[in-house]
C-alpha cells in the first residue's frame, strides 16, 4: 500500500510541478523575456531516422528563430513563421509528451519536437507568430 502511495505523490507532485512551470513560462514570455521549453527533438529527412535528443528549446519574445539546444550536440536554430504538421505517432519518443512537426520557412524538411502537452500553445504561438507569445 505504501507503494501506491509513493506513486501516487509523484504523479500529482509532477503534475502540479509542470503546471507551475508552463504557467511561469506564459508569464515570463507575456513580460518579454526567454524561455527555456525541456523538449526532445529529432530532424527529419532522407535517410535512416535518427532518434529523438532531450534538451531545451529557448524561446525569446519577437525573436526570429528558437534555439534547440542539448547536451553534446550543435544548437540548432528554428527560424519562426513556419508551419506544424501532425507526426507519425510510431516514431515518438515519449508517449505521455505531446509531438509536433515543425518546418521552418525555407526548410525542406521538418523537424519533430516532442513537449509537454501544457507547453504545445506556447510553443505553437511562438514558432508561428513569435509576437503573438508577448501578447499572451
Amino acid at each position: 500500500m505504501g507503494e501506491l502511495a509513493a506513486e501516487l505523490m509523484a504523479l500529482f507532485a509532477d503534475g502540479f510541478w509542470r503546471t507551475a512551470r508552463v504557467a511561469r513560462a506564459r508569464r515570463r514570455l507575456a513580460a518579454g523575456r526567454p524561455v527555456r521549453i525541456p523538449c526532445s527533438a529529432r530532424a527529419a529527412g532522407p535517410g535512416p531516422r535518427g532518434d529523438y535528443v532531450g534538451g531545451l528549446l529557448r524561446i525569446a519574445p519577437g525573436a526570429p528563430a528558437a534555439a534547440f539546444t542539448a547536451r553534446g550536440r550543435a544548437r540548432v536554430e528554428l527560424a519562426a513563421g513556419g508551419t506544424f504538421h501532425a507526426p507519425e505517432p510510431d516514431a515518438w519518443y515519449d508517449q505521455d509528451w505531446a509531438a509536433t512537426a515543425y518546418r521552418p520557412p525555407g526548410a525542406e524538411h521538418p523537424v519533430h519536437l516532442q513537449v509537454d502537452s501544457r507547453y504545445l500553445p506556447l510553443l505553437h504561438a511562438a514558432l508561428t507568430d513569435p509576437g503573438a507569445a508577448q501578447d499572451g
